[in-house]
């Protein structure tokens, strides 16, 4: 072998660096190579056919889950076995197609990887021979698992949003208006139509054909708006294919094109017939009487307040009536016969009142009549109500007479505003009920005052209940000899928050009406056993409280097990209950009163007999069964020391309860004398404001704790003296004078008046006398109007103070609103009348009332 010439075969440096810097950059591709692969997950390799070796790029190891390795050339079958078995034919199949036609082939495929996890793989191969003919492949091979899932899902997703699309109930519409044409309709269009989406493209024109004539109209007019490019929503009626009417939501949107012209409309369309049935029935339920099918008292007052607001000018009535003995009817035959009847005058109604006409509660209907002419005649109005009871009712082959009470306010006479037309219509209709059967009453401001003040009660009465607006007082009975405290009556109040303080002579009759009077006693029953409990929580030396029931709680059957109840709720002894009944109750509910008061005496409850004497057979009853205690009415007592016929009665009937073992209570005892005679004859027990007025429950505890009682001077208790600023004049007999109310409840009022006694006047004020029941209270404004001295004289004012001189009768200290020139000129007018009545001369024209004593004129 030829020895090498060093010489000759010296490198250049220059060309070593011209290697070296070429290397770097074959490494700096081949890095960059690398990179760019691994962020496209593309991995490569160069196969040479004859050899059967590959060789791999790293990026391409990753790809399939191996571990690069430098002198690693993966074989063809290698490479096959990490294909997935099911995908190697195709594999084959292309591999064969690409070395006989030399050319590329695309192909994918799944791939298992080392860990097992299947993936998803683009091959892309072409072929090429070297410089001495060696066939070679070169490939990349990319991961496209993300890609091919994502578009596997989205093509799920497209599958299933194509099938609610087909199936929605909604009609989804794309209409070319130049070319007249249906460019595309939902399945949902034949569901809503009955007419397939093929008819539809077959006649342009069959969309407005379906529209419901009535409708069309309204249609077009929407449908302009879209000419200016707005998308509109409208609902209107169409006629299906098979005649059904049916009622549609429409959304239409424009499509417009560079010149501003409608071109396009794409749409939805929807069936909302079931919806507006629901709208309709709801509705009907919002606004119409269940049973009756009449408009209800939410409808009514949305058509008196429109018709107000529609028009001022136009004059109307309002009609309220209700049906008399409704409620004995519901007693004797049963609500279903009472349901009936309501049902029946509603029919009638219906048939024979030409004019708005609604149920607005229980036995209440109301009536709307307009127009009426200037002068027309309210007795004419109420006839035409009067006619629909002219004949009887015919309830399960029983016939009813049934009669109406009316009333009646007309617009804008009685009102201007739908609550003060409500008001006074309902206060006509009270005035109306008073007169009895079969009446109208239309309503005019000389109405009093006091029937005004009942009607409203009666509104409030079971909410006061619900609010636990009553309270109770407690009314000491003392022994006439001792004057120790032995019992005590229970005595019912009402806080109302308009009239303040209301007496049971005012609510407990109104409560017997409705009904309520039941719920009522009950309420006190169980009040009273938690008082008597609570006090004897306490130590106080607790006596019995009588309680009043009324007779209809003796017909509910659950009366004794409520009384038995509220006993063992508190731990007491049924003794310590006396419950108090009128003869009245036994006369009219003999048979069930008394079969109520032996299981009541059995208990231990005690029972008293109270206003005995004023029945019709009182002896009779008192044989019919033994009561503990007999109470003589108070009527008798007062009479007693001014009439002997009365005073020898009183005395006969305490020998006739003795004689019966019965215990003796005489209330309403007010004077010493009666108090006297009354001791003498023996009575047991005294009550009335001789002794003590009703008290509260905190006064009656210190009254148990002194245990017993002296007598008061009640004949007038100067509550007044000392709050006088201005000289006032005693008037030697009651001046009478008409009161009203002006504002109630710092709100303006129209109503009648009442009579009321004046005892005294000032330049400041009066002091009256009166049987109304009122608070006192700066935001109620009087009037009190009189004639003294021939001068009509006419003053507002306020309630200042008050105190009760009986059960019945209260004075009141009322204080004038007047200016200072005015009261100057009163002032004057009073010193002139109080010269005159020192002189004993006789005042002119005045109103005084003769009369022994104030309550004698009010009895």
């Amino acid at each position: 072998m030829k020895e090498l010439n060093s010489q000759e075969y010296e490198i250049n440096p220059k060309d070593m660096t011209e290697y070296y810097i070429h290397q770097m950059e074959l490494t700096k591709i081949r890095n960059n190579l690398n990179q760019a692969q691994k962020i496209a997950n593309i991995g490569s390799l160069e196969y040479d056919v004859e050899t059967d070796k590959g060789f791999w790029t790293d990026q391409l190891f990753r790809i399939f889950g191996l571990k690069p390795q430098k002198d690693f050339f993966p074989d063809y079958q290698m490479y096959l076995s990490y294909l997935h078995q099911d995908d190697r034919p195709a594999f084959e199949k292309q591999y064969k197609r690409l070395l006989k036609e030399k050319d590329s082939v695309d192909l994918v495929c799944r791939m298992i990887r080392q860990d097992g996890e299947e993936r998803y793989i683009h091959h892309r191969a072409d072929y090429f021979a070297d410089g001495d003919g060696s066939p070679k492949i070169i490939a990349t091979i990319q991961d496209i698992t993300e890609k091919r899932r994502m578009e596997e899902k989205l093509y799920e997703n497209e599958r299933k949003i194509g099938q609610i699309y087909e199936n929605l109930d909604v009609g989804i519409y794309s209409a070319d208006l130049l070319e007249r044409k249906v460019l595309h309709f939902s399945r949902g269009v034949e569901g809503i139509f009955g007419y397939t989406a093929e008819e539809f493209i077959a006649d342009f024109d069959l969309w407005n054909n379906v529209i419901h004539p009535e409708d069309m109209q309204v249609v077009e007019a929407e449908r302009v708006k879209l000419l200016n490019g707005n998308s509109i929503r409208y609902q209107y009626r169409i006629v299906h294919k098979s005649g059904e009417l049916r009622w549609v939501n429409h959304h239409s949107i424009p499509h417009l094109n560079d010149s501003g012209e409608l071109i396009r409309v794409d749409g939805f369309v929807t069936d909302i017939t079931e919806q507006k049935w629901l709208e309709k029935r709801m509705r009907r339920m919002a606004f119409y009487d269940h049973l009756t099918d009449l408009p209800n008292r939410r409808y009514f007052d949305q058509k008196l307040q429109s018709l107000i607001e529609d028009d001022a000018q136009k004059r109307f009535a309002v009609l309220f009536f209700d049906l008399e003995r409704l409620k004995q009817i519901n007693d004797t035959f049963g609500h279903s016969a009472g349901d009936e009847l309501l049902k029946l005058v509603s029919q009638r109604i219906k048939g024979r009142v030409n004019y708005f006409s609604a149920r607005i509660s229980g036995d209440q209907f109301a009536v709307i009549k307009e127009p009426i002419q200037e002068k027309e005649d309210p007795a004419q109005i109420a006839e035409s109500i009067n006619q629909i009871f002219s004949e009887p009712f015919r309830i399960n082959s029983f016939e009813l007479s049934i009669t109406p009470s009316i009333g009646i306010s007309l617009y804008p006479d009685n009102g201007i505003t739908a609550d003060e037309l409500v008001r006074n219509t309902e206060s006509s209709l009270y005035h109306a009920k008073q007169k009895g059967n079969n009446r109208f009453q239309a309503y005019h401001p000389s109405m009093d005052i006091e029937s005004y003040k009942l009607f409203t009660l009666e509104q409030d009465m079971r909410k006061a209940l619900q609010n636990d607006e009553f309270f109770l007082e407690y009314q000491p009975r003392v022994d006439a000899k001792t004057r120790r405290i032995l019992s005590a009556e229970a005595l019912l109040r009402w806080n109302h928050p308009e009239w303040g303080r209301v007496s049971p002579l005012e609510f407990i009759p109104v409560a017997e009406e409705t009904g309520l009077i039941v719920d009522i006693g009950e309420y006190v029953i169980r009040k009273v056993c938690r008082q008597i409990h609570s006090w004897k929580e306490s130590g106080l030396p607790i006596v019995p409280i009588s309680v009043n029931i009324s007779p209809l709680s003796f017909l509910k059957s659950c009366f004794v097990s409520t009384i038995k109840a509220a006993l063992d709720e508190n731990c007491l002894d049924a003794s310590l209950l006396e419950i108090e009944l009128t003869e009245s109750s036994l006369i009219n509910y003999s048979e069930n009163v008394i079969a109520v008061l032996m299981e009541l005496g059995e208990m231990g409850v005690k029972i008293a007999l109270d206003d005995f004497g004023t029945g019709y057979s009182s002896i009779t009853q008192l044989k019919k069964y033994k009561f503990d205690v007999l109470k003589i009415d108070k009527t008798f007592i007062q009479a007693m020391d001014k009439n002997a016929e009365d005073a020898i009665i009183t005395a006969n009937l305490i020998q006739l309860a003795h004689g019966l073992n019965m215990k003796v209570v005489a209330e309403g005892v007010e004077t010493f004398e009666q108090f006297y005679s009354l001791r003498k004859n023996e009575c047991d027990q005294i009550q009335g404001y001789l002794f003590s007025k009703p008290i509260s429950p905190s006064a009656f505890e210190q009254n148990l704790l002194i245990g017993t009682l002296k007598p008061r001077n009640i004949k007038e208790e100067n509550v007044f003296k000392g709050l006088r600023k201005y000289v006032r004049v005693e008037f030697p007999y009651p001046l009478e004078a008409d009161m009203t109310i002006l504002e109630l409840n710092s709100k303006p009022v129209k109503m009648g008046s009442t009579k009321i006694l004046i005892e005294d006047m000032s330049a400041g004020g009066v002091k009256f006398v009166s049987k109304m029941k009122l608070p006192v209270r700066k935001d109620i404004i009087l009037l009190i109007e009189t004639k003294l001295s021939g001068e009509d004289l006419s003053y507002t004012g306020t309630i200042v103070r008050k105190a009760e001189i009986s059960d019945a009768l209260t004075i009141y200290g009322f204080q004038f609103i007047i200016e200072e020139a005015p009261r100057a000129e009163l002032a004057g007018m009073l010193d002139i009348l109080q010269s005159q009545l020192e002189q004993d001369l006789p005042v002119p024209e005045s109103r005084f009332i003769e009369t022994a004593s104030s309550q004698q004129y009010f009895e």
